[in-house]
């Protein structure tokens, strides 16, 4: 009976190993998805106790009027947004921790400059059977927790201070100014001029209510994300922080129409259905995304761990046991469980290093004996922390991973076709036991 080809029978046994290393390496994706989840219930009981994302918009002009329509008296409110907006904003981003948990949270002062049109309040006063109200000027925003000490509104050469609420339906978290001696036949240009205090966590946003709206923003924060649904005109970014500007306007996003409407029709929207320019102050890629994006790399660094192990048992002529190759995939995957630990602590850089550091220690001791030489060890744990060196740069370099992890793969596949060239794979296969050398003493 014929004996199962040995070399044949390792390769199978090496490719087994591989596979079985999934469940483990599943197990640690399952651990960092836990511990991210985690530090999301943090972040929404710490937005829960302070202030979280904020939205502003305004200021608009509510004109409160009643209307006799044949025996019905109707009460009613005509809204107007402003002809020209200046948003002045500048954040000031300073971490807010618990435990081991960090998150950005900010303050925000924002200077509002524009006029209000005179042209629907013209056309509502010369309407018959209207009685107008006491018009009042409202800026909403999404969590009324983080408003601030607010200075008193500039309104056509007066100055109005605010009250809590906006008396609106849907905008109705903010503050309004009541123009209580504000006489409609008063010639003056309807100009404003507001500054707002503003705290808030991870968002700022603002829409552009104005028919023509230019929005600056200034930070501190070197990491922004801008989004929403307008890009921005100018920005930039350094390691100090970050200056942005927009431009809006009611022909790209509709807001004369669609806040109105909004604000007259259903009860269940809110401010976040509009319009409106985002910049996100969160830190882009967090240590869990790195270990999540590191995870994915795993059965790829344990195959080209193998598969060096296995050119210095063939090119040297040595026999591993499969439960030695076991136990360096085992000492593999305990490195993403060290890392992610000591991330939760040390940042990921420095974890990277730690964690590379000893298993490549732990690793080389180990092999040095196994191949039974220390220089062989120690080219082992060279070649090992080439691999780590390589895939620490594949992460730092997201837009190009996939670009240098094909050609980093090209080489190491390069690499070996040329070591084994001149191999005879048949004489080897025909070997019932391979050569095991004595323990070198180098």
């Amino acid at each position: 009976m014929n004996r199962l080809n040995p070399l044949v029978v390792k390769v199978f046994a090496l490719l087994f190993l591989v596979l079985c290393f999934i469940i483990p390496i599943g197990m640690v994706q399952d651990l960092i998805r836990e511990r991210q989840a985690y530090q999301e219930q943090v972040a929404q009981e710490l937005t829960h106790s302070t202030s979280g994302e904020q939205t502003i918009a305004g200021p608009i002009l509510v004109l409160p009027y009643k209307q006799l329509q044949g025996k019905t008296l109707l009460e009613q409110q005509l809204i107007v947004l402003p002809e020209q907006l200046t948003i002045d904003g500048q954040v000031q981003v300073s971490p807010l921790k618990r435990a081991i948990y960090t998150f950005q949270s900010f303050h925000s002062a924002t200077q509002l400059n524009g006029t209000f049109p005179r042209s629907a309040i013209n056309a509502l006063r010369t309407q018959k059977n209207v009685t107008l109200g006491t018009p009042f000027v409202v800026i909403a925003v999404s969590d009324a927790r983080g408003l601030g000490k607010s200075e008193p509104m500039q309104f056509a050469g007066k100055a109005y201070g605010f009250n809590a609420g906006t008396k609106l339906r849907i905008l109705s978290q903010g503050m309004h100014a009541v123009l209580s001696d504000w006489r409609w036949d008063n010639p003056a240009p309807l100009d404003f001029s507001v500054k707002i205090n503003l705290s808030g966590s991870s968002r700022i946003s603002y829409i552009p209510v104005g028919e023509n709206t230019q929005l600056t923003l200034t930070g501190n924060w070197p990491h922004p994300k801008f989004a929403g649904n307008t890009v921005t005109q100018t920005r930039d970014v350094t390691a100090q922080g970050f200056n942005a500007t927009w431009q809006s306007n009611w022909f790209a996003n509709s807001l004369n129409t669609s806040l109105p409407a909004l604000e007259q029709g259903d009860a269940n929207g809110s401010i976040e259905q509009l319009y409106r320019i985002d910049t996100d102050l969160i830190q882009t890629v967090d240590h869990y995304q790195l270990n999540e994006r590191m995870v994915k790399y795993s059965m790829l660094f344990i195959g080209l761990t193998f598969l060096v192990f296995f050119m210095f048992e063939v090119l040297r002529q040595l026999r591993v046991h499969p439960l030695q190759y076991a136990l360096v995939g085992v000492a593999l995957t305990v490195f993403f469980v060290l890392l992610l630990s000591l991330s939760e602590h040390l940042g990921f850089n420095k974890a990277y290093a730690l964690a590379a550091l000893a298993c490549v220690t732990q690793i080389g001791f180990y092999v040095s004996h196994i191949l039974h030489s220390i220089k062989r060890g120690v080219g082992f744990a060279l070649a090992l922390s080439m691999l780590y060196a390589a895939l620490f740069a594949l992460l730092q370099t997201e837009d190009l991973s996939l670009l240098l992890g094909s050609v980093g793969l090209f080489i190491v596949v390069s690499v070996v076709m040329f070591a084994t060239r001149r191999l005879n794979w048949y004489a080897l296969s025909n070997t019932n036991a391979l050569t095991i050398e004595p323990p070198n003493q180098d």
